[in-house]
C-alpha cells in the first residue's frame, strides 16, 4: 500500500491483462495507465483515487464494468473512449470535471448515472453512443460541448435543464430517433 501513483502509459498495451487491483493507497492514474488492454473485463477504483487521468481505459474493448470510487473528482479526455462493451456507469457526486471525448464510441452503453457536481459536459462526451436511450442533465450544468451527443441514435428525448445557457455546435447532431426536445429557459446560445 506504498503505491501512491500508477504512472503514465504503466501498462499500456498489455493486451494479455485480464484483471487488476488498485490499492487503497493510490491516488492518481496517470495518462494510458491501463490503455489498450484488451482482456480487461471489469475495474474497480478505489475510494483513494482523486484523478484517473487521460486515456486511461481508452480501447479497453471488453471493460463491461466500471466501478468509480466517491472520491475522484477529474476523469480525463478519452478516459474510457472505445470501451465498447461498456453498458452502464455511474459518475459519482465527487466528479467535477469529465474531459473532452471520455466516453466516446461507447457502442453498448444504454445507462448513464451523471454526478450532481460537473458543470460542462465536454466536446463529444458521448459521441457515437448510439445505444444511449436517455440522459438526464443535472442542474448543476450550465455548458453542453461541441458534438456532445452526436449519433446517440436511439436517444428518443431530452430536457435540457435552466441551468444550462450554452449549448455547443452540433451538440444533438445525427440524434435519428430523437423526437421531444425541452429547451430551459437560460439557454443563450446554441
Amino acid at each position: 500500500d506504498s503505491v501512491t501513483k500508477i504512472g503514465e502509459s504503466a501498462f499500456i498495451v498489455c493486451k494479455a491483462l485480464s484483471s487488476i487491483s488498485i490499492g487503497n493507497s493510490v491516488t492518481e492514474i496517470g495518462n494510458s495507465a491501463f490503455c489498450d488492454c484488451q482482456k480487461l473485463t471489469s475495474v474497480v477504483i478505489p475510494n483513494s483515487v482523486i484523478t484517473i487521468g487521460d486515456e486511461v481505459f481508452m480501447y479497453c474493448r471488453y471493460l463491461t464494468s466500471i466501478t468509480i470510487g466517491n472520491s475522484v473528482t477529474t476523469i480525463g479526455r478519452m478516459a474510457f473512449a472505445e470501451c465498447h462493451n461498456l453498458t452502464s456507469i455511474v459518475i459519482p457526486d465527487s466528479v467535477t470535471e469529465i474531459g473532452f471525448q471520455a466516453f466516446c464510441e461507447c457502442d453498448k452503453l444504454t445507462t448513464v448515472t451523471m454526478s450532481k457536481s460537473v458543470t460542462t459536459l465536454e466536446g463529444g462526451i458521448f459521441r457515437t453512443c448510439h445505444k444511449l436511450a436517455s440522459f438526464t442533465i443535472p442542474n448543476s450544468v450550465t455548458k453542453i460541448g461541441d458534438y456532445a451527443f452526436e449519433s446517440c441514435h436511439n436517444m428518443t428525448s431530452i430536457n435540457i435543464p435552466d441551468s444550462v445557457t450554452e449549448i455547443g455546435k452540433g451538440a444533438f447532431d445525427s440524434c435519428s430517433g430523437l423526437n421531444s426536445v425541452t429547451i430551459g429557459k437560460s439557454v443563450n446560445s446554441i
